[in-house]
């Protein structure tokens, strides 16, 4: 009996090491548009003021949603003139995409695609 409490203690321990939480971030808005001269880094402290762990963390995660503004995937190499869409954002499409008829909202852990309903 004792052997197997270890062993159940063993498993539970495992299980909750490999978890991973949704990260939801606390962002008044959907998108910034960048200005030439910006930095990635000075928005993500725009957006997340002294929250240097959640900095980094978002910072990630504009880079993984938005891969046409970074030149190589590189942080450092953002282009100017172009809109990021920031974490827990519905990405509303415009005129010039596809298709207006689904919506995609993106979070960390993956994204959501719904069909947009028109009255």
């Amino acid at each position: 009996m004792k052997y197997f409490l270890l062993l159940l203690l063993f498993i539970c321990t495992n299980a909750w090491t490999e978890s991973t939480r949704i990260k939801v971030y606390p962002l008044s808005q959907s998108y910034w548009d960048i200005k030439s001269g910006e930095t990635l880094g000075e928005i993500v402290e725009q957006l997340m003021p002294d929250n240097s762990y959640l900095q980094q963390q978002l910072l990630r995660d504009i880079v993984a949603q938005n891969p046409d503004v970074f030149i190589g995937g590189n942080p450092n190499h953002m282009l100017a003139n172009k809109r990021l869409w920031l974490p827990n954002a519905i990405r509303q499409t415009t005129r010039g995409e596809a298709s207006t008829e689904f919506t995609v909202r993106s979070f960390q852990w993956g994204s959501i695609k719904t069909r947009n309903t028109f009255r």
